[in-house]
């Protein structure tokens, strides 16, 4: 599957959001995914769903840019789009790529996605390299190999991890968002709020499930759908 990056525009303007959709429909591979009008809706979005590059104003109403990388400094790659010069020394103490000056031309967007995706790469790197997860299974924690994982599915606190040639699950204490962080994204996907494959057990996809190599079927949320379409089976 070619590099597919989902990103999240966060801005009190809808004028800054039509901008940004439109430079990124000139890439390929960079993904509108959501957008959220204030930083708490911001907030709201990481914490709900994982994302690669966020574009991310900084004066908006309830909570600023700069909050939410307080609030949240273990972020996405994060460029900040802004008509104001002066927030720059706090946007980069907290870790922001880039910081983008409105109005944002085309080229110094697509710079400055270029920064973002080699942050990316690098982390992704750093995850496929792994070859098993550590999970806290009945309050002990154990080394499951990622190749003998069918699917996991989120069960409020706890997550239930299907193995191969092994009809219970495991229950461990975590969550589908802090897994999906994890894990290879060559490997894994999304499908569903509440589900995440072994991309290599997909046998099939239809309209609304996913269709597994043991017949058995899962729900494909309707914001998972696009994702899903890119993989090539």
């Amino acid at each position: 599957m070619d590099a597919t990056y989902k990103c999240l525009i966060v801005d009190d303007e809808k004028l800054a959001h039509l901008v940004i959709q439109s430079h990124i429909s000139h890439c390929s591979d960079l993904f509108f995914a959501a957008g959220a009008f204030n930083g708490k809706e911001a907030i709201q979005l990481l914490l709900q769903q994982s994302y690669d590059i966020v574009f991310l104003d900084i004066d908006m109403p309830l909570i600023n840019g700069i909050e939410v990388m307080q609030t949240l400094p273990q972020r996405p790659a994060t460029i900040i789009t802004t008509a104001y010069n002066h927030f720059a020394f706090d946007a980069y103490q907290h870790d922001a790529v880039d910081y983008l000056l409105k109005p944002i031309s085309l080229q110094r967007f697509l710079k400055s996605v270029e920064k973002a995706k080699t942050l990316c790469n690098a982390t992704q790197i750093a995850k496929n390299e792994i070859s098993a997860i550590l999970l806290k299974v009945n309050g002990f924690s154990q080394e499951i190999k990622l190749d003998q994982i069918v699917y996991f599915q989120s069960l409020g606190n706890y997550v239930k991890v299907f193995l191969a040639k092994k009809q219970i699950p495991l229950i461990v204490y975590d969550s589908l968002k802090n897994l999906i962080e994890q894990l290879p994204e060559q490997h894994f996907i999304q499908i569903h709020k509440s589900f995440i494959i072994n991309i290599k057990c997909m046998l099939a996809i239809e309209k609304e499930n996913i269709i597994l190599s043991d017949n058995q079927k899962l729900p494909l949320g309707r914001k998972y759908e696009l994702m899903v379409s890119r993989l090539k089976l």
